[in-house]
């Protein structure tokens, strides 16, 4: 019974290990609710939203990228394939990136939009001004 037992278990450690994909992977959740939380936060207060502050972790780029955009497009802004796993709400992506590799991707949650942001690509500022429910480009 026992010998059984450690065959299925070996089984499925095989079976988990031959199967996955390490090039995937998945949004930050956390980081997705930080940054929604802080773009609210800020439209009520009629204030800004410090990417730096939201998003503590070592990072130098933050590409916006507009909701439904094609996966191949993103390869190509990216200049190597996007492997993020799409998340379930859909909303605007920040790719954090440094040296030219993401670091990790998060999704806006909120129902504010980006406004004088190119589409569907453009960079983002370290500090956001957020106005109504607006992020707005400072540019």
């Amino acid at each position: 019974m026992g010998g059984g037992l450690l065959f299925f278990l070996l089984l499925l450690g095989g079976i988990v290990f031959f199967t996955r994909d390490e090039d995937n992977f998945q949004a930050d959740n956390i980081l997705a609710e930080n940054f929604t939380l802080a773009v609210n936060q800020a439209a009520l207060e009629g204030g800004t939203v410090s990417l730096r502050e939201v998003a503590s972790f070592p990072w130098d780029r933050v590409l916006l990228v507009q909701p439904e955009t094609p996966r191949e497009e993103i390869s190509e802004r990216l200049g190597f394939e996007w492997t993020g796993i799409d998340t379930v709400d859909g909303g605007d992506l920040l790719i954090f990136l440094r040296d030219g590799k993401v670091v990790r991707f998060a999704d806006y949650r909120g129902t504010g939009r980006f406004e004088g942001f190119e589409r569907p690509f453009d960079d983002l500022p370290d500090t956001l001004t957020v106005d109504a429910g607006r992020v707005i480009s400072p540019g």
